[in-house]
């Protein structure tokens, strides 16, 4: 699952997925999450993230096992606070996160 509003990262993060053969949603916001013990990884562009969705994220994940990945701009120390405020974070510098997204994906395919 994908909360991601810029396409070329989504576009990335989709064709990780289809190379692990897994399945990828791209969603617009918190309230689009299915449950969230059908979730194995949510990656998050917390660059784009509104002022709800640390709490939303939080009480959506509960306690399953789901993985949350924060991402954004490295430069953005405000991003990085929210997130560790929130209880979600690290926030991953998306460099990281495109640097790692095949391992990624596949440790989320078979854990």
């Amino acid at each position: 699952m994908a909360l991601v509003g810029d396409l070329i990262t989504a576009s990335r993060i989709l064709e990780a997925a289809s190379q692990a053969r897994a399945d990828v949603h791209r969603i617009d916001g918190p309230d689009e999450l299915p449950d969230a013990a059908s979730v194995d990884l949510l990656l998050v562009d917390w660059g784009d993230r509104r002022d709800d969705w640390g709490p939303r994220l939080r009480a959506w994940r509960g306690h399953a096992a789901t993985r949350v990945v924060l991402f954004g701009p490295h430069t953005d120390l405000d991003a990085h606070a929210a997130a560790r405020a929130a209880g979600l974070g690290p926030m991953w510098a998306r460099s990281r996160l495109m640097r790692d997204l095949n391992s990624l994906v596949q440790s989320a395919q078979n854990p």
